[in-house]
């Protein structure tokens, strides 16, 4: 008991153990801070992934692709009901926007939906069809023109606040700059507040028209009244602004030129739902010479756009309807000059995306993955006709380890690096310690005239290093905590307060600095720290334990 009770004195009244106390709080909090913030990195890219691709991609190594994956699918089901399984098609393309002078080289994904968002997270970035469980391809005109007019107020708020920074009726250029192209923005948002009023106006006229041709087809009328039937669908159509579900585009947030971000964060949209795009493609889903290949291109009108918080991802892609992407690309099915109805090459996709239900650990996801991969091996060797080409099997993870991977071996290089520079925590305590020591000579002695023996003495010192580490973690858990949970606005204030930015949000990857601190992360640090004040009191604490109670009592 006389160990507590020392331990916790010496504690309380030596003023120089304040300062080993504020070095262990310095470390726990900086490598809080540091583990937290590549943590979220990485998680944040992690989620990404697995949102894009599912938990296992089934991928072709060759531009032809995979054929029979909807049969794929059904055996997987069959095998595995648990799963879910969707067919994914990427290619590269141009992007080009109608009456503007803008083109931009991006990736053209070709999904189904709402198929999609049982193998991916695709429908919780969604922008007009945000958190609904089913998106589609069709959302209402009246869902469209609610997001359009909720994202022009929010720009408006933004452009009131940049606008109030004006002194004497002026604006820094770069302020000035800004408000510019906020109004520039409200011009396309009008723009596209118009488009949807006539889309809305017509859609009666519209599906009366469409009803007849659909009837007129049933009844086999002649062709030219169908012709003219159709002739008028079209022309609706096209004064509507709103193509048919199959000429329909679902934008990535953050392609260069068609949104931008403010110095606050905020998403900036230009192009909106009821916009035409044009979309060009060079068709390689079949073996053919450089000159036989004839781009495809093809009008898109955007009714949705999505986001995944990565850059990287939501910079270059754009969604538009599998089977359109399939047409497109020359990936449809091939018939035999001799018998139209017999397949001669079946039709294909890139990928086949995989999702498995709950948060399957890896080793769980790898086993799952080699069932999978086990089942591709024996339905192909049943059907040949499914791949010309190598077929890999992987899981999210193996399939980002080029991107995961080098963020992964960061964030152990700025654990090290930290680490190391915490060892003065231990240098510190370690000589603090030894100063105690040096001082309490007379006290040691008199303690162990009293019959304490060396094992008491030493476990005095070694709590009281413990204590340490316990207070100092404590103490430096609780503001790295609360520094990482507010560390965007206090990176707004040092902007505010002596303009300077670390964290650029036009120019990261991420909107906001990640600020989510891992329990786990926190046990690992604070025994760290404990052990560190235990490491540190080692030495002083032998030697306390050496000393002998005549030559301790007669230093003094």
């Amino acid at each position: 008991m006389y160990k507590l009770f020392l331990c916790l004195r010496y504690l309380r009244s030596r003023v120089i153990a304040y300062f080993a106390v504020l070095g262990v709080a310095l470390c726990v909090a900086m490598m809080l801070i540091a583990i937290s913030v590549m943590d979220g990195f990485l998680r944040k890219i992690e989620l990404a992934a697995k949102g894009l691709f599912g938990d296992i991609v089934v991928e072709s190594t060759s531009l032809t692709g995979l054929g029979l994956y909807d049969e794929f699918a059904a055996e997987l089901n069959w095998e595995m009901p648990e799963l879910k399984a969707s067919p994914f098609i990427i290619t590269y393309g141009i992007l080009r926007v109608p009456n503007y002078d803008y083109r931009t080289m991006i990736q053209i994904a070709g999904i189904r939906l709402p198929g999609r968002a049982d193998v991916s997270d695709f429908e919780e970035g969604l922008f007009v069809q945000a958190g609904r469980a089913q998106p589609t391809w069709t959302p209402s005109i009246e869902q469209m023109q609610q997001a359009v007019r909720r994202d022009a107020e929010e720009i408006r708020a933004i452009l009131d606040r940049e606008q109030a920074a004006a002194v004497d009726g002026k604006l820094p250029a770069a302020k000035a700059e800004l408000v510019r192209r906020l109004r520039d923005a409200l011009s396309f948002h009008f723009q596209a507040e118009g488009q949807l009023l006539v889309a809305r106006d017509l859609a009666g006229e519209l599906g009366a028209a469409r009803a007849k041709l659909d009837e007129a087809i049933a009844a086999g009328q002649d062709a030219a009244a169908i012709e003219q039937l159709q002739l008028q669908v079209d022309e609706l159509t096209e004064r509507s602004g709103l193509l048919g579900p199959e000429d329909r585009a679902i934008l990535g947030l953050g392609i260069g030129g068609l949104s931008f971000r403010t110095d606050q964060g905020e998403t900036i949209r230009k192009l909106l739902p009821s916009f035409k795009v044009n979309l060009v493609l060079a068709p390689l889903g079949r073996r053919l010479s450089a000159t036989e290949v004839t781009p495809n291109q093809q009008n898109f009108t955007v009714v949705d756009d999505c986001r995944t918080d990565v850059a990287s991802i939501d910079s270059e892609i754009v969604y538009i309807p599998f089977e359109t992407l399939q047409r497109l690309n020359n990936m449809t099915a091939e018939y035999s000059a001799d018998d139209p109805q017999r397949v001669v090459i079946p039709a294909r996709c890139s990928q086949i995306h995989v999702k498995v239900p709950g948060q399957a650990d890896e080793r769980a996801l790898e086993q799952t993955r080699l069932r999978v991969e086990a089942l591709w091996r024996k339905f192909h060797a049943a059907h040949p006709e499914a791949s010309s080409g190598n077929v890999d099997v992987l899981t999210w993870r193996q399939r980002q380890a080029n991107v995961v991977g080098p963020i992964e071996k960061q964030r152990t290089l700025t654990m090290i690096m930290f680490g190391i520079i915490s060892l003065v925590a231990v240098v510190l305590i370690f000589v603090i310690f030894y100063m105690i020591v040096f001082q309490k000579t007379k006290d040691i002695g008199v303690l162990k005239a009293i019959g304490a023996s060396s094992g008491g003495v030493a476990w005095i010192f070694l709590l009281y290093g413990a204590a340490v580490g316990l207070v100092g973690s404590i103490l430096g858990t609780v503001g790295g905590y609360y520094f990482v949970r507010y560390i965007n606005p206090i990176q707004d204030w040092v902007d505010r307060v002596f303009g300077f930015r670390v964290w650029s949000r036009e120019v990261f990857m991420f909107e906001k600095i990640p600020n989510e601190v891992d329990p786990a992360n926190v046990v690992g640090i604070v025994i760290a720290a404990i052990a560190a004040g235990l490491v540190g009191a080692l030495i002083p604490a032998y030697r306390a334990a050496r000393m002998q109670p005549v030559e301790a009592l007669r230093y003094e």
